[in-house]
């Protein structure tokens, strides 16, 4: 029986080792996915197009634009254009109107995020994310509403 618990202490002090190598192991894995997860989440921030960078967009080039709404026009039940001026981005809460126009379509697949089709009117503010078409229109994937969250100057 004591050969058995002496035998048993042998063994796992033998393992300690490795154990200690998979937990550190495990640590630093665990440490990558969240560096690249905050990377990811930095690329992610809402960096807009200014008026110089709006105006040299290419067709299907990948843009994020903020606009104030000055007209808005329904195709169809599921489908429109948005007329805006572009503001330009001081920080977070803060943007400037500047006269440049903005023209963007919207259909049922652009998601709505923080509001829904309602609050797309005049006067509203709105990040548009999505493609620059032919005619230097946006097509918008997605549209947040802004409206109550930031201010223009």
């Amino acid at each position: 029986m004591n050969s058995n618990i002496s035998s048993a202490n042998h063994i796992v002090k033998n393992t300690r080792p490795l154990w200690i190598f998979l937990l550190a192991a495990l640590a630093a894995l665990s440490l990558l996915f969240v560096w690249s997860g905050a990377g990811r989440m930095m690329r992610m921030q809402t960096q807009t197009a200014n008026r110089a960078e709006f105006a040299q967009l290419k067709t299907q080039d990948e843009t994020r634009i903020v606009i104030e709404v000055t007209e808005t026009m329904a195709e169809t039940t599921s489908k429109g254009r948005i007329r805006g001026k572009l503001l330009e981005r001081q920080d977070d809460t803060h943007y400037l109107r500047t006269a440049n126009p903005a023209d963007v379509a919207w259909d049922n697949d652009t998601r709505l995020v923080m509001g829904k089709a309602d609050d797309i009117h005049p006067d509203a503010i709105l990040h548009i994310t999505g493609k620059v078409a032919a005619d230097h229109c946006v097509q918008a994937s997605q549209i947040v509403i802004l409206t109550g969250y930031v201010q223009v100057k």
